[in-house]
């Protein structure tokens, strides 16, 4: 499952700014929202697709993306502005 960074700052206000445009600009909605005390995991589902967006404390904020959904993935870095994740 691609792996994408969207910030090295696990921001909690920044995390849910990443979710509304994640949801608005992929048109999913969330099927769950789990947060504990240093991370957070929600995944957005998009069409036949689950997308989840993590903050881990110490690792940031990252998107997983499932294995041969390349144009999802690209929708996600072009709304968030970053690079797209790289292949084995």
């Amino acid at each position: 499952m691609p792996t994408m960074e969207i910030s090295e700052i696990a921001d909690w206000e920044y995390f849910e700014s990443v979710a509304q445009v994640l949801e608005q600009g992929l048109g999913g909605c969330w099927k769950e929202k789990l947060d504990g005390l240093d991370q957070r995991y929600w995944d957005l589902v998009v069409g036949e697709q689950t997308l989840t967006l993590h903050l881990e404390h110490y690792l940031g904020i990252s998107v997983f993306v499932p294995d041969n959904s390349d144009e999802t993935a690209q929708r996600v870095c072009m709304l968030l502005n970053v690079s797209p994740p790289l292949r084995g």
